[in-house]
């Protein structure tokens, strides 16, 4: 990221940067399975009658101007910088709520997942779960890389709605770009979160078989 930084100095300084470089670009997290053909299984198959539990994972937190659709790099261990041209197509939150969905569905055995905040123990047959997650870093790094941090929980809930915290555990994953450029630094960042999310089920699918 730091080839980046060097070329955004050096566009600011000259001031003559091409038309094309100061058109809007926006971008999107892609997930592997958005790469399935439509011959492809389909995604969200899974019934009631197929799922023993249900997760409610709730919005995704993301820290300060990290939320802002304007794409983050760092400029140093203290400071970043959004981009000027070069945004998300929606609020990141969205974008990582979006992934997680599917990539959880896919990797959780027997498990339906919902977002939102608007399912009720008492409106459930299966075990009800709830995974909440807040992102501290989602930004390019100092490296020429893709930096996803934050801390996810995992909780049991009662018939009367009642929180039982399972699990806490942070989480860091670093990804290198490919090459530079911000549509780099998007695909480096969905691997990263990937990565996360990976890591993630594992856990989860051992606590709720335990729990």
């Amino acid at each position: 990221m730091s080839r980046l930084l060097s070329l955004l100095a050096a566009c600011a300084l000259l001031g003559a940067c091409s038309s094309s470089s100061t058109s809007l670009h926006h971008y999107q997290l892609q997930g592997s399975e958005q790469n399935t053909d439509s011959s492809g299984p389909t995604l969200f198959s899974r019934d009631h009658l197929q799922s023993e539990h249900l997760l409610r994972l709730s919005p995704i937190a993301v820290r300060g101007t990290l939320n802002n659709r304007a794409m983050v790099i760092k400029r140093s261990a203290h400071q970043v910088y959004s981009a000027n041209y070069h945004f998300w197509a929606d609020a990141p939150a969205q974008l990582l709520a979006t992934m997680a969905q599917s990539q959880l569905m896919q990797e959780l055995d027997k498990v339906m997942v919902v977002k939102g905040a608007d399912v009720y123990a008492e409106q459930l047959q299966a075990s009800f779960f709830q995974l909440d997650v807040s992102i501290e870093q989602f930004n390019g790094g100092l490296d020429n890389n893709a930096e996803i941090a934050g801390t996810w929980r995992l909780s049991k809930v009662d018939a009367k709605g009642k929180l039982h915290v399972l699990k806490i555990s942070r989480f860091y994953h670093s990804q290198a770009l490919a090459e530079d450029g911000y549509e780099a630094l998007a695909k480096a960042l969905s691997q990263a979160w990937q990565q996360a999310l990976s890591e993630m089920s594992a856990d989860i699918n051992t606590l709720i078989a335990s729990a």
